[in-house]
């Protein structure tokens, strides 16, 4: 069986490359023109940061679009006598992808492939297809096997960040600019979150600094996990920038929390990748998670 993911996933190369993943290309716009990037570029981080000082310039417009035909197919083709699992980021929030990809399960039946639909984004595409990973090691599970347990693990994925450049969020047109300015002035950001099956990310509230955010993060995963009446927790956190310092101490409150209370903790940090730069933009850390059960 070969597991093929998008690059929504939030996961860094070599980690990609640790677990034999297969990946499909999101493809980069900038001011229009296709933006020269793949996954596993060489010096890939140094790629990312260029590009972020690019979408800084209030001049420049990046934008995505979905997978085309031939990413599709390329991917397809390396795995093709081969079961394969395609886990894709909510395919509600990209109907082109959607529609490129029932096309291409039309008419190529020769490609053994099912997908799974997250129906979530970011970094909680990742999160689901680590926690699945996870278990399946454990277990030995076949590609119908980890498919079921995707689906079981579906309505307790999660995404949660926060925003801190409220000007591109105006210039790529999701707040006006006098809101802009004044959350600047009172040194407001926002908190984002996306629950199951929503498929998109939605303010949730506004936060003066980072650790807020977190002790507010922590506490919805505590009652969260409460609920669940579960002890497995595996979360992908993601950042750009000197943002990883949000990720760090995430990660100490965590594993703080997960030895009082005796929760199964895996939790990775990685930095973003290129789809989702134009749509968070140049200073954002996000995480998801998926509370097991």
């Amino acid at each position: 069986m070969k597991i093929i993911i998008d690059t929504t996933c939030q996961l860094e190369p070599d980690r990609i490359k640790e677990l034999d993943l297969g990946v499909v290309d999101y493809p980069l716009y900038l001011n229009g023109e296709i933006y020269p990037q793949c996954w596993d570029m060489p010096d890939w981080r140094k790629e990312k940061d260029s590009f972020i000082e690019l979408i800084r310039n209030k001049n420049n417009r990046a934008s995505t679009s979905g997978i085309t035909e031939d990413e599709l197919l390329g991917a397809f083709s390396r795995y093709k006598n081969e079961k394969m699992l395609l886990i894709t980021q909510s395919l509600n929030n990209t109907r082109a992808t959607r529609d490129t990809l029932r096309k291409v399960m039309e008419n190529h039946p020769e490609f053994d492939v099912r997908v799974f639909d997250t129906e979530i984004l970011a970094s909680g595409v990742g999160a689901q297809a680590l926690a699945m990973l996870l278990e399946a090691k454990e277990k030995g599970l076949d590609r119908d096997a980890c498919y079921g347990l995707l689906e079981k693990n579906r309505p307790n994925a999660y995404v949660v960040g926060v925003l801190y450049d409220l000007f591109y969020l105006n210039r790529s047109g999701r707040i006006g600019f006098a809101k802009a300015v004044l959350a600047t002035a009172m040194g407001l950001y926002p908190m984002l979150s996306s629950t199951p099956q929503s498929g998109v990310l939605k303010a949730v509230g506004k936060v003066r600094n980072y650790k807020q955010a977190n002790a507010r993060f922590l506490a919805n995963i505590k009652m969260q996990m409460e609920k669940a009446k579960s002890t497995r927790l595996t979360v992908n956190m993601a950042y750009v920038n000197g943002h990883d310092a949000e990720c760090l101490q995430m990660k100490d409150l965590l594993e703080k929390t997960a030895g009082e209370l005796g929760w199964r903790l895996h939790l990775e940090i990685h930095y973003s990748s290129f789809p989702l730069l134009p749509h968070m933009g140049p200073d954002f850390y996000e995480m998801g998670y998926v509370i097991g059960t």
